[in-house]
């Protein structure tokens, strides 16, 4: 709806009332206007008008020599204005004022614009609070109804919506408000009070804010454009509440856990490993520990191997018991496969440790993810707005 107020005047000649004898326009009173002819001019998109009657009814009836009349009004008129909102507050609007006679049809009265574009004036100086006019035109046409073709005078505004408003009040506090909560990134992680408390106080004043939008506004099933914005931003300051939650989880939750065990199990294999590990000294000679001398060789067999004297040689000490025997292609081969196979085992540890370095996550990892957060939010956030900004202003 808009309302309007205007000098409303209309002209048209009635023969009856024609005069001779004085050369001049005569100006009656505004009661005259109720004994005289006067066209049943109604504004079809009206809602409420009323005349204003400060200090007398402000009417005017102003007569020509011809038989001319002109008859004014000052009238305050709220009138219908079907707006689309999908733009809402970057949208244009075309406005009419719709003035039509109730009960002549066009075989009893003509309507048309006296003086053509000039017919309308003063548009230019009107200013809105919330608008500015563009343009304006003047249309005359004939409508059909089941009781005849009636005359019909449409004035169009087209108006578009002043930004700054909306701006200060919605835009911006809404960007600000979703870049505070960025603020979190950089807070310490294990300062949980902190950050939850930032997350809550920007998601529940964004949810404030969209609030007191929607109860300025009628209650219409599509989508604005300012509802966009807002939930963009809010969905921006969700996210940053959620990052902080991933971080936690991380951190402290059941991951590193799950995680330490692995780290434990594959220590564990480690351990084993070097225990059954064989070691070859320089010479060739083979060096067994005493644990596994325990396990491969019972004391039985060392003993008979002594008193044999085409035997190899065992000399042993507390340490370790080194066997000595002459090398030969077969003892060869076995060192080979030895080592081979140490190699092997050496490879497969160093994959599983590679694993678990990057599963496991410390310090500097969860450090990573709020720096990931510090470029990647405000870097989405600017898309955000070139997209918006670019498809809604054009």
């Amino acid at each position: 709806d808009y309302t309007l107020t205007m000098y409303f005047q209309q002209s048209w000649r009635d023969k009856r009332l024609s005069y001779s004898g004085i050369p001049l326009n005569l100006t009656l009173d505004n009661r005259v206007a109720d004994y005289l002819w006067v066209p049943d001019t109604y504004f079809l998109n009206d809602k409420k008008s009323f005349v204003h009657g400060v200090t007398v009814k402000n009417r005017m009836i102003r007569l020509h020599p011809d038989g001319t009349v002109l008859y004014s009004l000052r009238i305050t008129t709220t009138a219908a204005c079907m707006m689309d909102l999908r733009r809402y507050p970057l949208d244009e609007q075309n406005c009419t004022l719709e003035i039509e006679s109730y009960g002549y049809t066009t075989d009893d009265i003509e309507f048309y614009w006296n003086g053509g574009e000039s017919a309308v004036s003063g548009v230019n100086k009107i200013e809105l609070p919330q608008f500015s006019i563009i343009d304006y035109k003047m249309i005359s046409k004939k409508v059909e109804f089941a009781t005849g073709a009636y005359p019909r005078l449409s004035l169009s505004f087209r108006l578009k919506r002043n930004i700054g408003y909306f701006i200060l009040q919605t835009y911006m506090p809404s960007t600000l408000i979703t870049i505070l909560s960025w603020v979190s990134f950089w807070i310490n992680y294990d300062a949980s009070a902190a950050r939850v408390a930032l997350g809550i106080t920007t998601v529940l004043t964004m949810t404030t804010i969209s609030t007191h939008l929607r109860e300025t506004l009628p209650k219409i099933p599509y989508v604005k454009a300012i509802d966009i914005y807002l939930m963009g931003c809010f969905v921006f300051v969700f996210l940053a509440l959620l990052e902080y939650a991933f971080v936690n989880y991380t951190f402290f939750g059941k991951g590193p856990q799950h995680q330490k065990k692995a780290a434990e199990k594959a220590t564990s294999e480690k351990r084993k490993l070097e225990m059954n590990k064989v070691q070859i000294n320089a010479h060739g000679n083979i060096l067994l520990t005493t644990l596994e001398m325990r396990n491969e060789v019972s004391s039985s067999n060392v003993l008979s191997s002594i008193n044999d004297s085409r035997a190899t040689m065992y000399s042993y000490d507390s340490a370790s018991i080194h066997y000595r025997r002459p090398a030969s292609t077969r003892d060869l081969y076995s060192r080979s496969t030895l080592d081979r196979h140490s190699a092997h085992q050496k490879g497969r540890l160093r994959r599983r440790a590679s694993q678990l370095k990057v599963k496991i996550p410390d310090l500097t990892d969860v450090n990573s993810i709020d720096k990931w957060s510090r470029m990647v939010f405000p870097i989405t956030f600017i898309l955000f707005n070139v997209v918006y900004w670019l498809y809604y202003v054009h």
